[in-house]
């Protein structure tokens, strides 16, 4: 008979997640914890897939994991999918781990089939005894209150139905229901950290204190919720500081203003990918043009201020202009050949001046160009930019337009070429017009 109280509450848990209208991709290594919950979604409606990993670091024993759970599969017409990674040679890309290396590949992984079969969330059968480890993992190593979190049932991308059930729960549940599953022997070494800590530190907690688990869940609730206060705290200083957005203007003597400095540093960059305080309070007394990234986002040093962009597919840094209108990430035209100057156009040129084809490119290092309104004076582009005090990021979105002979015409959207300007005699026009 199955275990109704547990069944019952994972099905509370799914109810919450709308399970009948989501589908899940289930992490299943054959173990018992993630046939546990693989006999739990089975018990369900709700849509699922299945994915293992093949870390081929146990021998036989890895493909006989990948076998039994790709049968299980075939017999419940589950939709499976496996893959066999070489952890090694993955480790030789970085300085990673066994741990780390497993980890990465595995995510990564998870990550494109969600994407290649349209699925919701990736579900793990992590349960309340992993999430004591982790802790553990990460007090022993030196952490803050995001370390002491750990694992979050649902964190908008992996769902943990199991945190609230211990191994023992779920070693019952199998026993009970009559779950096969395979068991692997590296769990009983002590190689690996967070095995040392199942052998050795979580059995005194527990013979300290019986109710250890109970004792751990309430922590756990009280860290969260002053995590949540922090949040909050958070979000009224980044609404207040982070002016505009994408790129947000953030004044650095209103930031240097903040105590303790390094953890509000730490709060207010850390979601943009910025992890190391030291590298950012060196950043703040930086000079004008400094830049720091994150692999999603920069950060840019301009006078007073620093200013937050997202990392954005990038120009080319050439376009030849063959049709009538150019669309690009940062600027787009439409061009007209008219016998009349249009009073919709951003700037108007006399066509005869123009060796065709045009194209647009960006900045290179000694363009010149004649400024419309300095009586043929020559000047270097990068002084132009320079005296109109723009800031590294606007230096980097300026775009040229130039003839076939590479002249420039216009520095777009701020100054025009006194060559090409129009006349009392012009009588053919090229109208360009920002759109």
């Amino acid at each position: 008979m199955k275990n109704i109280s547990l069944q019952t509450r994972f099905n509370n848990h799914l109810k919450n997640k709308s399970f009948s209208d989501t589908n899940y991709l289930l992490a299943i290594s054959g173990g018992v914890d993630s046939m546990v919950l693989l006999d739990l979604f089975r018990n369900t409606n709700a849509k699922f897939h299945v994915a293992h990993c093949n870390f081929q670091l146990r021998d036989e024993d890895a493909f006989g994991d990948e076998i039994f759970v790709k049968e299980y599969c075939s017999h419940y017409d589950i939709p499976f999918h496996s893959i066999r990674f070489d952890v090694e040679a993955y480790q030789k890309t970085g300085n990673y781990s066994v741990e780390m290396a497993c980890r990465n590949l595995r995510y990564n992984w998870f990550d494109e089939l969600i994407d290649q079969n349209k699925l919701d969330y990736l579900v793990t059968a992590h349960h309340l005894d992993d999430n004591v480890e982790t802790f553990l993992i990460n007090l022993s190593r030196g952490t803050g209150l995001k370390g002491l979190t750990v694992m979050q049932l649902d964190n908008g991308k992996i769902f943990r139905p199991l945190l609230e059930f211990t191994k023992d729960d779920l070693l019952n549940y199998a026993k009970e229901n009559n779950i096969s599953w395979r068991e692997d022997y590296t769990n009983k070494t002590d190689d690996y950290t967070r095995n040392k800590i199942r052998h050795h530190i979580l059995p005194v907690l527990k013979d300290i204190h019986p109710q250890f688990n109970d004792n751990f869940l309430k922590t756990l609730s009280y860290l969260n919720e002053n995590k949540m206060i922090i949040q909050d705290r958070i979000n009224e200083i980044e609404d207040r500081l982070f002016l505009e957005k994408n790129p947000s203007k953030i004044q650095i003597e209103a930031l240097k203003e903040l105590h303790p400095l390094e953890t509000y540093l730490f709060y207010l960059f850390e979601k943009y990918g910025f992890n190391s305080i030291p590298e950012l309070m060196k950043f703040l007394d930086s000079k004008t043009g400094s830049e720091i990234k994150s692999t999603t986002y920069r950060l840019i040093k301009n006078r007073d201020y620093i200013l937050l962009q997202s990392i954005e597919p990038a120009d080319k840094d050439e376009i030849v202009i063959l049709d009538d209108f150019i669309k690009i990430n940062s600027v787009n035209l439409m061009f007209e050949k008219s016998i009349s100057q249009s009073n919709e156009a951003t700037e108007v040129i006399d066509y005869t001046t123009v060796s065709f084809p045009l194209k647009l490119r960006k900045v290179k290092e000694g363009d010149y160009f004649y400024p419309i309104g300095m009586k043929g004076q020559k000047k270097l582009v990068s002084k132009f930019m320079k005296d109109l005090k723009l800031s590294k990021l606007e230096k980097e979105q300026v775009f040229l337009l130039c003839d076939q002979k590479d002249q420039i015409i216009w520095v777009v959207n701020y100054r025009l070429d006194d060559r090409f300007k129009i006349t009392k005699t012009s009588k053919n026009f090229l109208n360009i017009t920002v759109c």
